[in-house]
């Protein structure tokens, strides 16, 4: 669901429903566009809050609410939110929008509060009892933040620190003043500020623990960057620790010039050393968890109360219970049938080398599954598993991560190819599969029944498409070879989408037989064009073509508009009539998940002699465009039509 101005929804069809007990325009779902709900700006904190109460209401206190917001002068007075990311760009009016929102939603589990300057918010006390706090602000006053945080965890980035800061935080925690719930701090104070280490040190009664035994390590779960589904495990060791005098309770400590980190352990000197090495941090970074040993016999249960069951689960649980045994595997297909007919694409990516994501159009934009090296386990428990009719390793979900199956590099490419085999079996032909990677090497090229292929390089596609012919979309960001666009797997793909390409494209003009083609920075002959158009006209060919854009450098292969437009007859519409407005689904190259809508308007068309069909032409120095109309040149003058291709 989004909420979107008038505007963005102006180009949709727009219906007037009763949702969430208003009235209010709205445009219906599709495959490349949410629900939307169109509103003003004025009335747009309103909409939110009644549809935010409304789900409140409607999913209970289960449901925990999150705000993602910024840049905006106001931040939408939410109630009850659990987990705020919050941008201001506007400084002058950043605290007092800060405390009206918390007003509202006071003790969150966590908040990350960011600014491009500083402004007055460190002894904002409804801020201070955040669970975990993340600050992002150049200028901040850390010491301020310090003295009044009731929290468990603080992260601090760009702010400024003094060594008075650092000796009064950890004399007042020494001495059970302040933060007895704290558990970690990390401030990083960047290059311009430096700490003195030795002043400090001077100032606190700092040991060390046993140079002779395992340093103890302390792991915890932070999220990284913007994505908020970015949480890696990190770990924190340090020979030197503190004490508290009341309990004799350690706190692991390392100070540099540009910050500092501390771990409270709630727990002895002896018994950090003993329990938590011992049981929890061993030398080896994966550890190894028992399995569960509680079962429940689903496939005892009636038929109902077993499709009730699996409809509620997650789909990477159904998989893992899928593998059980062939009964329950072919019982869960019979059953869940309706429910997977509902998943429309599941997704392999790989842009870091590390890992591979698999996710499905019913797990959003979040993976349901990953493999990793080994280095991703680190500090996550591994258990045997046998899924995909495989005995593998793997680390179970949690609602920061997908299932992590281990796999070395050297397996990668047998592992892959068995889950998306699985997958071909277990979910049948409903299920569009889609790969989003750089390069075509193993095991990404040994894929069949891909549908949809998003690429960097043009290497390896010719003998990709011999395995996965017939695709519905192919994107490539470079194009370097001349013969791909022989390739008659190539030239019959739906939609092409090429980012640049660094020869003529004139190969991919005259064998194309898809439905839209988009070139963004390329290279093409005006006989090449020519010829595309003179054989639409003539319905000698491009009998499947809707739309194609073709963008070059006019400074270095520039077209001839004059010597196109006079090698064929163009009709032209009165510039003061409406003209007839192209709209056509683009996905972004950078985000591969986006989608835009490109409109298209000229006064210029031209006549196929067949059946006297329309297609909108426009032609400069750096952009060749045409959009098919399917009517009639009687019904285009007519109407003068809106089209929609998404």
């Amino acid at each position: 669901m989004k909420l979107v101005s008038r505007g963005e929804g102006r180009n949709r069809p727009v219906v007037r429903m009763n949702v969430f007990g208003i009235d209010v325009d709205c445009c219906m779902a599709t495959r490349n566009h949410p629900f939307f709900i169109l509103c003003n700006q004025q009335n747009g904190e309103q909409m939110l809050q009644t549809i935010h109460n409304y789900f409140r209401e409607f999913f209970g206190s289960s449901i925990e609410y999150h705000l993602e917001h910024g840049s905006l002068n106001y931040i939408p007075r939410l109630e009850n939110i659990k987990n705020s990311n919050i941008y201001f760009g506007n400084e002058a009016t950043a605290a007092q929008v800060l405390d009206g929102y918390l007003t509202v939603s006071p003790s969150q589990e966590y908040i990350r509060v960011s600014s491009i300057g500083g402004f007055e918010y460190e002894r904002n006390l409804k801020l201070a009892q955040t669970s975990v706090l993340d600050i992002w602000i150049p200028g901040s006053r850390a010491g301020v933040i310090l003295n009044h945080f009731k929290g468990r965890q603080l992260f601090i980035i760009g702010a400024i620190l003094t060594d008075d800061d650092v000796i009064q935080f950890l004399n007042n925690w020494k001495s059970s003043q302040t933060q007895q719930d704290l558990e970690l701090l990390s401030i990083d104070v960047g290059s311009e500020i430096d700490l003195n280490i030795e002043n400090i040190m001077r100032n606190i009664n700092i040991k060390q623990f046993d140079a002779n035994k395992k340093m103890p390590v302390y792991s915890y779960d932070r999220r990284r960057g913007w994505d908020k589904c970015n949480w890696k495990i990190e770990k924190f060791g340090s020979p030197n620790f503190i004490f508290r005098d009341a309990d004799q309770h350690v706190a692991s400590l390392k100070i540099t010039t540009q910050g500092i980190q501390f771990s409270s352990w709630k727990m002895t000197e002896e018994e950090v050393m003993r329990e938590r090495i011992q049981k929890s941090f061993q030398e080896t970074p994966i550890q190894k968890a028992k399995p569960i040993g509680n079962f429940i016999k689903i496939s005892q249960l009636s038929w109902l109360i077993q499709r009730e069951i699996l409809s509620s689960m997650e789909l990477v649980d159904l998989l893992m219970m899928a593998s059980c045994s062939q009964k329950f595997h072919r019982n869960m297909k019979s059953i869940m049938k309706s429910r997977f007919d509902k998943i429309f694409t599941i997704t392999y990516e790989q842009r870091l080398s590390s890992y591979i994501n698999i996710s499905s159009s019913s797990s959003g934009d979040e993976p349901f599954m990953s493999i990793n090296g080994r280095y991703d386990f680190k500090g996550r428990p591994l258990i045997p598993l046998n899924l995909v009719r495989m005995d593998l390793q793997v680390s179970m979900p949690t609602r920061n991560h997908p299932l992590m199956i281990l796999s070395n590099w050297e397996h990668q490419g047998t592992l892959l190819t068995s889950i998306h085999n699985y997958f071909l079996d277990f979910f049948g032909s409903s299920v569009k599969y889609q790969l989003n990677v750089n390069n075509l090497i193993r095991p990404f090229s040994k894929l069949k029944n891909i549908t949809s292929t998003d690429l960097s390089s043009d290497i390896g596609v010719a003998e990709f498409l011999m395995i996965s012919p017939n695709q519905d979309y192919i994107a490539l960001s470079e194009l370097g070879s001349p013969l791909l666009g022989r390739n008659l797997e190539f030239a019959r793909t739906k939609v092409l989408h090429i980012g640049k390409t660094y020869c003529l494209a004139d190969d991919i003009l005259s064998n194309f037989e898809g439905r839209q083609l988009f070139i963004d920075d390329g290279i093409s002959s005006d006989a090449a064009i020519i010829q595309i158009l003179n054989k639409w006209r003539s319905n000698e060919g491009y009998h499947n073509l809707e739309y194609f854009s073709i963008t070059v450098c006019p400074f270095t292969h520039p077209l001839n508009p004059n010597r196109i437009m006079n090698s064929i007859p163009i009709n032209r519409l009165d510039s003061s009539d409406k003209l007839p407005v192209y709209q056509v689904a683009k996905r972004d190259h950078y985000m591969k998940r986006t989608w835009g809508i490109h409109k298209f308007s000229s006064p210029n068309y031209i006549v196929r002699g067949t059946d006297q069909h329309v297609a909108s032409i426009m032609i400069t120095e750096n952009n060749i465009t045409f959009a098919a109309w399917n009517m009639t040149e009687k019904e285009f003058l007519e109407k003068r039509p809106v089209k929609r291709l998404y």
